[in-house]
C-alpha cells in the first residue's frame, strides 16, 4: 500500500469547482425510467437528484444520461 502526504495549493485551472448535494431522495426514483415512485408522470434528471459529485464530467454525464432515459421513458421507447 502506498501512502503519502500531498500539499494542496489552491484550486485547479478551472477555479470554479464545487460539490453539489441534496435533492430528491434516490429511493423515490425508478432508475429504469427516472420516474418518481411517489407521483406518476413526474420525472427527474440532473442535479435535482441527491447525488453528491464534483461539478464536471461525472456530474454532466449523470445529467445527460438521466435526461436521455427520461426522454425515452416519456416517448415510450
Amino acid at each position: 500500500m502506498v501512502q503519502g502526504e500531498y500539499a494542496v495549493n489552491g484550486k485547479s485551472t478551472f477555479k470554479e469547482e464545487f460539490v453539489t448535494a441534496g435533492g430528491i431522495d434516490l429511493k423515490e426514483v425508478n432508475f429504469k425510467t427516472m420516474q418518481s415512485k411517489l407521483h406518476e408522470g413526474l420525472y427527474f434528471a440532473g442535479e435535482i437528484l441527491n447525488i453528491d459529485a464534483i461539478t464536471g464530467g461525472f456530474n454532466f454525464q449523470n445529467a445527460w444520461t438521466g435526461g436521455f432515459i427520461v426522454g425515452e421513458s416519456i416517448a415510450g421507447v
